[in-house]
């Protein structure tokens, strides 16, 4: 009897796992020139390799397809935004930080 009480909690828990970024290397633009490369992990970490080399890891946080960078090279843009994963399996990130910066990781 008891596992048939559990399903319906993992029934509920479902959809919020799926609303995690999904992990994966992507390819970002800032101003339509190149950025870097955001290499999203499990869990909200992070690695990130600017257009000039530098890199550097660290965290974000999501909440529904909102994302929100804690630390870590992407915090000094103060990046904020969502993600949007389409019918194919796509990802693609949209962020806005400071002076009206414009970054999009595909």
């Amino acid at each position: 009897m008891r596992p048939l009480l559990a399903l319906p909690l993992i029934l509920l828990a479902t959809p919020a796992l799926a609303q995690f970024p999904p992990p994966g290397i992507y390819a970002c633009t800032g101003g339509g020139v190149p950025f870097g490369e955001l290499t999203l992990l499990v869990a909200g970490d992070y690695s990130f390799k600017a257009a000039d080399g530098a890199s550097g890891s660290g965290q974000v946080a999501s909440a529904g397809t909102d994302v929100d960078v804690l630390s870590g090279p992407l915090a000094a843009f103060h990046l904020k935004g969502a993600f949007a994963t389409d019918d194919i399996g796509a990802t693609t990130f949209r962020f806005t930080g400071d002076g009206g910066l414009e970054v999009i990781c595909r």
